[in-house]
């Protein structure tokens, strides 16, 4: 059950699902649909892109996130390449010197589950 906490409006570059991880592309109030942990996150959209190319993202707190694979309260959280949150797995990010993490899973889950997570990102340096 999320219960999100500050929420900011931004401009939405591109296609942004609901429940998806945002990240910044670099322009003023602006973030796309992650496709990766290799970008500094936002945070978690609500509905996605509406009409008018805005985007809500949930930036504190809990939010509502989509899992992209089986997930167990306590894992630390990363996007995939659709923004959905998987679980952080060290070992396929052997090559990447950065990783950003989203926050914790709150309760478990399988593919397609709408879950809650922690909206903590942190950046893990290698």
């Amino acid at each position: 059950m999320a219960n999100p906490g500050f929420i900011q409006n931004y401009t939405a570059s591109g296609e942004v699902g609901k429940f998806r991880v945002a990240v910044y592309t670099g322009a003023d109030f602006e973030v796309k649909q992650a496709s990766g942990s290799d970008i500094a996150i936002a945070g978690v959209t609500e509905w996605g892109k509406n009409i008018s190319g805005r985007v809500d993202v949930v930036m504190t707190q809990l939010a509502s996130i989509e899992y992209g694979g089986d997930i167990l309260a306590g894992d630390m959280l990363v996007p995939d390449t659709e923004g959905r949150a998987v679980k952080l797995d060290m070992s396929a990010k052997a090559e990447d010197a950065e990783v950003w993490t989203l926050g914790v899973a709150q309760e478990s889950g399988k593919l397609g589950t709408i879950g809650t997570t922690t909206v903590t990102p942190q950046l893990i340096v290698k």
